[in-house]
């Protein structure tokens, strides 16, 4: 797994869970009590095994096995930090990507981390809605505080439209570090001029845009030709050369120069992430 240090920490350690005798039967023993059946002989293996069930079956199996797994994490005895420990490594790919979000600092995966850990260890077992999505979401709003006590500029700031889905009650978003993800991006890319007040960035043209909101944040770009570009990419060529009193031609020829210049700031950008 690719990220700070902090996860291939955490991939290391897991191979040594994984070595210990007797843990794989432990957690399916626990499966097994609950109803949720599994045939998988390693804890690699059970993980990879549930994985695929859940997309299979939809957030009611994900549901289902995690909700054991963390009715056993109370306590400080060896079963309660294993059952702690593998429902961590499933959240694991969603912690990876909230790093990155975050702003992937090594710093800031394991704020993340310990984040993960402190939301698992007390989650609120009477809580309905999806767990892996509120476990990211809880972790998600902790982190964010968290490093925005720290620092004034590294932390996403947690915005009051998700609120709703960490009510008790209510379903919390599927992806909520890409919810708010999208929020932030919005509101930085409307305070920058690249979008219009009323436009939702998605599809080709929201990739597009948070691109340019990170090279103008990583100083590649600035913010005048960020939204040059902006306006290409969402008005048709004809249109733009009408305004500007250019041939249609020379206005393709421009984008394809935009082209070029894009393409290292994208390789830099797909190497940040």
């Amino acid at each position: 797994m690719t990220g700070p240090r902090v996860f291939e920490s955490l991939d290391a350690e897991w191979a040594l869970v994984c070595a210990g005798a007797g843990r794989a039967e432990m957690v399916l023993g626990w499966l097994r009590e609950g109803g949720v059946l599994a045939e998988a002989h390693g804890l690699v293996e059970l993980l990879a095994e549930l994985e695929c069930r859940d997309r299979a079956r939809g957030r009611v199996h994900s549901d289902r096995w995690m909700r054991v797994l963390l009715a056993g994490t109370a306590g400080d005895d060896v079963g309660a930090q294993l059952a702690a420990r593998v429902v961590v490594q499933a959240m694991l790919p969603g912690a990876v990507r909230m790093t990155q979000r975050l702003r992937a600092f090594d710093e800031t995966g394991q704020a993340v981390v310990a984040c993960l850990y402190q939301v698992v260890r007390r989650y609120p077992l009477w809580r309905r809605g999806g767990v892996a999505a509120t476990l990211l979401l809880e972790t998600l709003h902790m982190a964010s505080r968290e490093l925005r006590a720290e620092s004034e500029t590294d932390a996403v700031p947690w915005h009051p439209v998700l609120e709703s889905a960490a009510v008790p009650g209510k379903q919390a978003a599927d992806d909520p570090t890409e919810t708010v993800w999208r929020t932030a991006l919005r509101r930085q890319a409307t305070e920058a001029g690249l979008l219009r007040a009323d436009e939702v960035p998605d599809g080709a043209r929201g990739e597009l845009v948070e691109l340019l909101v990170w090279a103008v944040a990583a100083g590649l770009l600035g913010v005048v030709r960020a939204r040059v570009i902006a306006d290409e990419s969402r008005d048709g060529a004809r249109e733009i050369a009408e305004r500007a009193g250019v041939s249609a031609v020379t206005w393709r020829q421009r984008r394809s120069r935009t082209v070029r210049q894009l393409r290292p700031i994208a390789d830099r950008w797909t190497q940040a992430a």
